[in-house]
């Protein structure tokens, strides 16, 4: 597999929720096509990107929430140019005319169904035009441009199936078109292939321009941890807990870190954050534990590096088989089980401990569900650190799952198959009744 490739297009820079941040890239987009006042705009989303970016900060707005304020921003300020991160430069200006325009109805939104979980169409009408962008399959993945009616740029779409059983590709102006979801890519194709003992090597081999990018994204995350520290930003996850823990406790630390880089992102702070497969807490969750614990042990940065390399791939790998945006938590789930991963290899474990530790992970904080992106998100990361070093803890004693336990096996491609099919077939009903005690309908 590319490592390269894996890294430059799973692990990056990300302003704010993801979420919202893929709706302003598409806003901006449309705004583009679409020369003189906005009349209006409408957001077509799956049920995930609703739900993840309905109570969620929106950086650079003191505190304001949600897709609709993002797809405003992203018409009158966004650049297209800084994709996820096109909100990086707006003011308060801007911020103070979005608001003026929300509250004279601008902007609706409605869930839409038969569409990949991560799926946003932005409509947006000015005099004499209207122009549709759609994202699809990953945040930044442009599916479609449609204006006045006209495919004139994207990926494209895959359609679902007809009733005879027929494919038909290529972008479409019907937001509420059904599609299926879009292939993965060819190297996250490889990487579903791969054992755990396949991740731990790649993770070992990885070379000295990777380890470097791999340190940098650790220290952009602390960074942020330890803003959430000295602030007590959102709900003061991180802020709380260690004000009441032992400075030498490593759990705690592991704990508090991990969820106060979760309270700056959910609060809107305007400072980026390293993501992990498409999410900036999955990156957070994937990356702080590991760092964490780096250097509480004071091990070597390469050791480091190949730990958080570890991280990365144990999390993409899950999230290969469950698809970006789940009813399960993939923040604790999967960044978790990649963390618990990483933990080990910092602890000098092996590939065998580093699998059972994934599996105690996941045995622990399989059915936590994912209700939207918001502030007590600090709370489930802060959890799912916490649990990623205890499954260390047991996989380096040679403890924690050894045998198959209820539907986590030792066997990571096993328990990965079992995730995906609680995720995307046992959970679904849950996923849309979430969305309905959030108020789903259209607005």
């Amino acid at each position: 597999m590319d490592l390269a490739l894996f890294f430059r297009n799973e692990v990056k820079p990300a302003l704010g929720c993801t979420e919202p941040g893929a709706v302003a890239y598409a806003a901006s987009i449309a705004a583009r096509h679409c020369p003189g006042e906005p009349l209006s705009v409408a957001l077509s989303l799956s049920l995930s990107m609703f739900k993840n970016g309905r109570d969620v900060g929106i950086p650079g707005t003191g505190g304001l929430r949600g897709n609709r304020l993002a797809a405003v921003l992203g018409v009158l300020a966004g650049d297209a140019d800084k994709g996820l991160m096109a909100l990086e430069h707006i003011d308060m200006a801007v911020v103070e005319r979005a608001q003026t325009l929300l509250d004279a109805g601008m902007v609706t939104e409605e869930v839409v169904d038969g569409v990949p979980g991560v799926y946003a169409a932005v409509t947006l009408r000015c005099a004499g035009h209207e122009v549709t962008v759609t994202v699809a399959g990953r945040h930044d993945r442009v599916a479609s441009i449609v204006v006045d009616g006209e495919v004139v740029g994207g990926e494209g779409m895959e359609r679902a199936p007809e009733a005879d059983g027929t494919l038909h590709g290529g972008a479409s102006c019907e937001p509420s078109a059904s599609f299926t979801e879009p292939p993965l890519p060819a190297y996250l194709e490889e990487l579903r292939e791969c054992d755990f003992a396949q991740l731990w090597d790649m993770a070992a081999g990885i070379d000295a321009t990777l380890e470097q990018e791999l340190l940098r994204g650790a220290a952009m995350n602390m960074a942020v941890a330890r803003m959430g520290l000295e602030s007590g930003w959102g709900l003061g996850v991180g802020h709380t807990l260690a004000a009441h823990a032992e400075a030498a406790d490593l759990h705690a630390r592991i704990r508090f870190m991990a969820g106060a880089a979760a309270d700056v992102r959910m609060a809107g702070a305007p400072q980026p954050v390293m993501s992990s497969a498409g999410s900036g807490n999955h990156g957070i969750t994937a990356t702080v534990p590991v760092a964490v614990a780096a250097e509480g042990l004071g091990v070597s940065p390469r050791v480091q590096a190949e730990a958080l390399a570890l991280s990365h791939l144990v999390t993409g790998y899950l999230k290969a088989h469950t698809g970006r945006l789940t009813p399960i938590c993939g923040c604790s789930v999967a960044a978790g089980a990649g963390a618990a991963a990483g933990i080990v290899k910092v602890l000098g474990g092996n590939a065998v401990q580093a699998e059972r530790a994934v599996a105690s992970l996941m045995a622990s904080l399989m059915g936590m569900l994912c209700d939207g992106a918001k502030g007590s998100c600090g709370l489930k990361v802060a959890t799912a650190a916490g649990e990623a070093y205890a499954a260390a803890l047991l996989g380096m004693d040679d403890r924690g799952v050894q045998r198959p336990e209820g539907v986590v096996n030792p066997d990571i491609a096993t328990t990965a198959r079992a995730l995906a099919r609680l995720s995307r077939e046992g959970f679904a009903a849950a996923d849309a009744v979430m969305v309905e005690l959030l108020g789903g309908g259209k607005h």
